[in-house]
Formats: C-alpha cells, sequence, structure tokens
C-alpha cells in the first residue's frame, strides 16, 4: 500500500508536464502549419534561427558554470518566455499586414522564445528523473501528434485562434508545472539510463559526437523546405496537415519503441541509427516530392520528434554534477547546435547553385553516416574490452565494494551516515537489516535512502547497485585507482 502512495505521489504533476511540452511542441512548428496560412520560404530566414541559437547557447554555458539556481526555477522568468512565446505566435499567424523588416522581428522573437520554451521544459523535467522525463516527453509527441491531425478537420479560419489558443494552454501550464523530485520507489522497475563516462577529453568528443553528427545530418532537411510548398494549393494544407499529423504520431510511436526496448545500453545506439539514415531518405523523398509528399511529411516530421525526444533527454546523457544533481546545460547545448545548424544550411541554400547545395547536402549525411558509424563501433569495442576485464580479473581490474563506494561518497559528497547506509546499500541488505546493524530505525534509514538516492541521481537499490556497478567498468577501463572526484 505505501509502494502504491509512493507511486502516486511521484506521479503528481506528469499529466500536466504532458499537455504543458505537447502544446510548446506544437507552439515550436506554428509556422510551418499548411491548415492555418500558407507557408513561404521567406518564414525561415536564418536570422532568427541564428538569434535563438546564439541565445541558447550562451544560457548553455550560464548553466554550464552552475552558478545559480535553475533559469526555469523563476516564476517571472517563466511568465516572461511564456507571454513572449504567446504574442509572437499570434503575430506570427496573423501578421500578413506588417512590413516585411517588422515580420523578421516578430520571427526572431518566435523562434527564441518557442525555442526557449522547449529546452526550459526539458530543465524542469529533470528533478522527475530520467525514465518519468521520458515518459513524459514521449506522451506529449502522441498528444501533439493527435492534436495536429485533429487541425487537419478544423475549418482554416479557425486554425488560427485554436493554435493562439493551445499557446496559451500551453504556457500557463508551463507557468503552473511544479516538478515533485522522484522519491524512494520507482513507477516500474527499470534500469537507469546509461551514461557516458566522459572520464578523458576523448570520451568528451566521442559523446558530443554521438549526440550533434545525427543533427548535423538532419541540418540537411531544411532543403527540402522549397520542395513541397509549391503544393500547398493543389495538394490541399488539410491533406499536408494530417500527413505532419501523422508523422508526429509515427515518432511518438519510435519514441515508445525507445524507451521500452532500447532504454539500457542501445538507447544512444537508436538515435544514431535512425535519424542519420533516415535523413538521407528524405533527401531521396523531397526529389519526388509531387508524388510521396504524405511519405516525405511522415519521414521528416517522425525523425524531428526523436531528435527533440533526444535533445531533451541530452542532460540525462550526462554524468551528473559533484554534488549530484543534473546538469541542464547538455540540452542547451545540443538545441543551439541543431537550430544553428539550420541556420546555416538555410543561409547556405540563398547563396549557392541548386546543384552545389544538394551535392554538399549528401556528403554531410554520408559523413556524418560514417562519422557516427565509427563512434558507435568504438564505443561498442570498448564497453566489450570492459566485460571481458571484468569476466577475466574481476578481484584484480575491479577495486572491491567499499572502496568504489568511497569514491563516489567523496564524489558525491555524503555524510558520515549517508556513506554507511550506502556501503550496506551496495552490499544488497535491505532497510530492516541496515536499521538493526545501525541501531536506528527503520524511517531513520529510509530518510537517509531518500537523501542518498537525491545526491547520487538515483532512484532504488537496483539502480544504485547499477551506479556502482558502472563505476566499476569505469575502473577497470582506465586502471585509475578509487580515489575521489
Amino acid at each position: 500500500m505505501s509502494s502504491i502512495r509512493s507511486r502516486a505521489r511521484n506521479a503528481q504533476g506528469m499529466p500536466l508536464a504532458m499537455v504543458g511540452v505537447a502544446c510548446a511542441l506544437m507552439v515550436l512548428e506554428i509556422q510551418r502549419m499548411p491548415v492555418a496560412h500558407v507557408v513561404s520560404f521567406s518564414m525561415f530566414a536564418p536570422l532568427p534561427y541564428g538569434a535563438e541559437a546564439a541565445l541558447i547557447a550562451a544560457l548553455g554555458l550560464w548553466a554550464l558554470r552552475g552558478r545559480s539556481r535553475p533559469l526555469g526555477a523563476s516564476v517571472a522568468v517563466r511568465a516572461t518566455v511564456a507571454v513572449l512565446a504567446v504574442a509572437s505566435a499570434w503575430l506570427v499567424l496573423e501578421g500578413s499586414a506588417f512590413s516585411s523588416s517588422a515580420m523578421l522581428a516578430v520571427r526572431v522573437v518566435y523562434r527564441m522564445t518557442t525555442g526557449l520554451l522547449v529546452v526550459l521544459w526539458s530543465e524542469r523535467l529533470l528533478p522527475l528523473g530520467a525514465r518519468r522525463a521520458a515518459v513524459v516527453i514521449g506522451g506529449a509527441c502522441a498528444i501533439s501528434g493527435a492534436a495536429t491531425l485533429a487541425l487537419a478537420a478544423v475549418p482554416s479560419v479557425a486554425a488560427s485562434p485554436v493554435l493562439v489558443a493551445i499557446a496559451v494552454g500551453g504556457s500557463a501550464a508551463f507557468v503552473a508545472f511544479q516538478p515533485t523530485r522522484v522519491e524512494e520507489v520507482p513507477p516500474a522497475p527499470c534500469a537507469p539510463l546509461p551514461t557516458f563516462s566522459c572520464r578523458t577529453r576523448s570520451d568528451l568528443v566521442a559523446a558530443v559526437g554521438l549526440l550533434c553528427l545525427p543533427l548535423l545530418s538532419r541540418a540537411t532537411t531544411t532543403s527540402t523546405l522549397q520542395a513541397w510548398m509549391p503544393l500547398q494549393q493543389a495538394s490541399g494544407g488539410l491533406a499536408m496537415q494530417a500527413a505532419i499529423g501523422c508523422g508526429i504520431l509515427l515518432g511518438a510511436g519510435a519514441i515508445a519503441l525507445i524507451i521500452r526496448f532500447a532504454w539500457n545500453r542501445g538507447f544512444v545506439l537508436a538515435f544514431d541509427l535512425v535519424v542519420v539514415p533516415v535523413s538521407f531518405l528524405s533527401l531521396y523523398t523531397a526529389q519526388l516530392v509531387s508524388d510521396l509528399w504524405p511519405l516525405h511529411f511522415m519521414i521528416v516530421d517522425s525523425t524531428y520528434k526523436v531528435v527533440l525526444f533526444y535533445v531533451m533527454m541530452a542532460p540525462f546523457l550526462f554524468p551528473p554534477r559533484r554534488e549530484g544533481a543534473v546538469s541542464s546545460a547538455p540540452a542547451y547545448g545540443v538545441f543551439a547546435f541543431m537550430i544553428g545548424a539550420r541556420a546555416v544550411f538555410i543561409g547556405l541554400q540563398d547563396v549557392l547553385p541548386a546543384s552545389a547545395y544538394a551535392g554538399l547536402c549528401v556528403v554531410i549525411v554520408v559523413a556524418s553516416f560514417i562519422g557516427t558509424g565509427v563512434l558507435v563501433l568504438l564505443m561498442v569495442a570498448r564497453e566489450g574490452e570492459a566485460r571481458s576485464r571484468h569476466d577475466e580479473a574481476p578481484g584484480a581490474a575491479v577495486a572491491d565494494t567499499a572502496d568504489l563506494c568511497e569514491a563516489l561518497s567523496d564524489r558525491f559528497q555524503l555524510t558520515p551516515r549517508e556513506r554507511e547506509v550506502f556501503v550496506l546499500l551496495a552490499q544488497n541488505y535491505r532497510a530492516p537489516y541496515i536499521a538493526e546493524k545501525l541501531v536506528v530505525s527503520q524511517s531513520t534509514v529510509k530518510t537517509h535512502m531518500r537523501n542518498l538516492y537525491a545526491k547520487l541521481g538515483v532512484h532504488s537499490q537496483a539502480e544504485l547497485l547499477l551506479l556502482v556497478d558502472r563505476e566499476a567498468e569505469g575502473l577497470s577501463i582506465h586502471g585509475d585507482p578509487p580515489r575521489a572526484g
């Protein structure tokens, strides 16, 4: 019964977060929704995307320093971003009478605030833990896909008010949402999301490459924008809207499969093996867009939702800070790279001849495919070597449990009592035995366990054991003694 109550407490706020993230994803895509207005390539000038990338990159550097509380923790910041996102989205939909310079300014504000809205949602989800955050984002993609598909049945004159209402509702959810930190019992037993080791500079370069190379290949799909825009009158904006909705739903399905079947070791591999090949396929369908535009929309939009899922999950793929908190900086950095690459490719499309630009896109996708393939093979080989060393000489190559716990305790600055509880939990003892061993009550032990889990960034004893195992694997790879930091 206590387990059920704990799970219910842990689920608090998740439905509101799903709705809020779903609305944010839709607001981010308002300017390319054919049901609301005729989409032209002038709407995708590089300046708004460049300004968005610069703002988010700067905030990412600020978050990386860790000198202040998260940006989204401030109600004033959230309210300001929400108001600006709603106002600029409305102007993007209704500002056809504005001059070109005025609309450019509107689109700069629109891109900056709606992009920041998505990244701040990623930051707000961090206290939920990796599994709950993934479920929220996947559910949000499904909701946004269903809503985007439903918009195809809405008359064009009503589409803009509906989208503005969605922006208002999503912004209200963003301001109101208060994340509740996970407690001892997770919603379902599961392995923790594996993190990049990042112990050396080469580890960090490989981690960044595995995330950014697919985003670089995905940026080439901006070249396909002009391919479908002339078809809006012939094919009908409503039909295109339906295709976009179906693509988003396919992306939500892919995210569900990743969470279910590729959560542990294959999580990053699924990203690399899906995004890069499908980006290449989108270049092909763009050449036959007159006949294959429904397939083209499904490919582009499903891939984009998978990309956004990984962008928002990026903080969980890197080791926590010394104090045990998950940093939001990776989400800022990866999102800024994605948007910056898009701005570059939009600019190149304006200045390069069509044949030269098409050749460049092919080269980029092929190079990204080769680069990610090499990094994936190196990662798999390294993990295999670590497991082999562990199996051949577990006593010599891996530090014992007490030493590992000591190193982790120093790194995460555990109190003396938390260290004692940590060692006993790592030896697979349960709360009743630990209470008797330490001559304290079980409630006291559970309090220490909750504090300990929060500092280590885990949610259960199973995840704590896996954290110790990963520490042991890292030591066996690098041959380092188990010391602090």
